[in-house]
């Protein structure tokens, strides 16, 4: 036995007809990574779980013999709904019923039928069918198959290149250098004597010190990714709840800079990290607010309950902003190393470069970095991959999202120059943002490096304008 859930309305009209088959398996409904079954994402919530399927059980916890499902909802931020009527708590279905969800705009509906003529084996769990026809089916496979011998024909034909790894990189690792936070400083905006001064109301010095990588570049910048100097904007392990045993001390002190600001309508709080950029003898210091980034596309959580808001800022991207992440970097002139006259031969791809790499057939690319493994942190390494994907508007030159590569990256690599060839120079052509907690293995994302081209072309500057967004 076993039941079918058939879109028969969504905000999503290529859904319509598709539908999931499931046994005696639970399945979570919602929207994010977390689902099985995933709904189109809401712009006024962060991505949630909303209700889930569950098979009915005996007393013993033993699967009931004659079948029987019910859901249960998990989220107040949409109706969840059985033939028209709002879920309780929970509530059983039967065949022929229609499961909804609504954000108040959009309603997704779904039929519910249950089925016993043994078209379904339940130990293959989830299987989700996409509704077409097979005359279109049968065109997508003829134009796959014609497509795949084009692609085997040209890799026969094309004259070959050399192979990335192949190539030296020695003078691209000189220029490559470990990144660490050790502390973190709270400042206030205070009057003294009739004049504003940033006062340091609390100091922490790390538990765990935040590591990555950063780079020299030709024309004197270290560039590394904002998350490295900032390691309050990218917390995996908090649950966004307001205790403040559950939190780092650093997003301890970031939730009370950014819920102080908006409290007060200014900058009063401000946040800053001691930053050590270091390869060998060579040390040097900085802090976080030396950097220039790009925050315009922050987002701001609003947390907490109406009795007691606060707020948080991050870079992680929920699905329908996927710009955000390209926010990841930060960069810093380094003029000291200018007056000492250390060189660098790290050059930044610009934007036809990485157009022209996107769309060229040798997709190679190196990543250089210290990644935190066994190995000794001090010693920097090299890791080979592919481009696998990239968004862009041809016409704004500018990228929808940031690069998917492949390479067998590490913790540590966050801020390292990723490098490709170029007609016949490397160039970088992204930087380490972190890795694809989708993806089985492999997989990372990169901040096009025409993101630090474009901000250090205008100023070093970009107006900030956030966006705020509640649970």
């Amino acid at each position: 036995m076993y039941y079918r859930l058939t879109y028969i309305s969504s905000s999503d009209k290529a859904r319509l007809g598709d539908c999931m088959l499931n046994g005696n398996k639970a399945l979570s409904i919602g929207q994010g990574t977390v689902c099985d079954l995933q709904l189109p994402e809401s712009e006024m919530y962060e991505p949630e779980l909303y209700a889930s399927i569950l098979p009915q059980q005996t007393a013993d916890g033993q699967l009931s013999p004659s079948g029987g499902w019910y859901v249960t909802r998990r989220s107040d931020s949409r109706h969840v709904m059985v033939n028209g009527e709002e879920v309780g708590i929970a509530q059983s279905l039967n065949s022929g019923d229609t499961l909804s969800f609504s954000d108040g705009e959009q309603v997704e509906e779904l039929k519910f039928e249950v089925f016993d003529d043994g078209d379904y084996d339940v130990s293959s769990g989830f299987v989700y069918k996409k509704h077409q026809s097979q005359r279109r089916y049968f065109l997508v496979t003829v134009a796959l198959t014609v497509l795949a011998i084009g692609i085997a024909a040209y890799a026969l034909l094309a004259p070959r290149e050399q192979d990335l790894r192949h190539l030296d990189l020695n003078a691209f690792c000189q220029s490559t250098y470990h990144v660490v936070v050790d502390s973190v400083y709270l400042e206030c905006d205070m009057v003294v004597d009739g004049v504003h001064t940033l006062t340091v109301t609390e100091a922490i010095e790390l538990e765990e010190v935040a590591e990555g990588t950063a780079f020299l570049t030709s024309d004197s910048l270290f560039v590394t990714a904002r998350h490295c100097i900032e390691p309050w904007i990218n917390d995996e392990e908090w649950d966004g709840v307001p205790d403040r045993n559950k939190m780092s001390p650093e997003v301890r002190l970031a939730t009370t800079a950014e819920t102080e600001n908006r409290l007060a309508g200014y900058q009063k709080y401000r946040l800053r990290a001691h930053c050590v950029i270091s390869k060998g003898l060579e040390r040097y210091d900085y802090y976080s607010t030396d950097f220039s980034m790009n925050k315009s596309r922050d987002m701001v959580m609003r947390l907490g309950t109406g009795e007691k808001v606060f707020y948080w800022r991050t870079i992680f991207p929920i699905a329908h902003r996927r710009d955000m992440e390209l926010g990841d970097f930060a960069y810093v002139k380094a003029a000291a190393l200018a007056a000492d006259a250390v060189k660098s031969e790290i050059t930044l791809a610009d934007w036809d470069d990485l157009v022209t790499f996107a769309k060229g057939g040798h997709q190679d690319i190196a990543v250089i970095g210290y990644p935190l493994n066994d190995n000794d942190a001090e010693m920097v390494s090299v890791v080979y991959g592919n481009l696998m994907a990239f968004e862009y508007h041809d016409s704004l030159q500018a990228p929808v999202g940031c690069l998917q590569l492949s390479a067998p990256i590490n913790p540590g690599n966050s801020g390292g120059p990723v490098f490709a060839k170029i007609g016949d120079a490397l160039k970088v052509i992204g930087i380490v943002s972190k890795a694809d907690g989708r993806a089985s293995q492999g997989l990372f994302w990169a901040v096009p490096v025409t993101e630090v081209v474009t901000m250090h072309a205008h100023g070093d500057y970009v107006e900030e304008d956030s966006v705020t967004y509640r649970r």
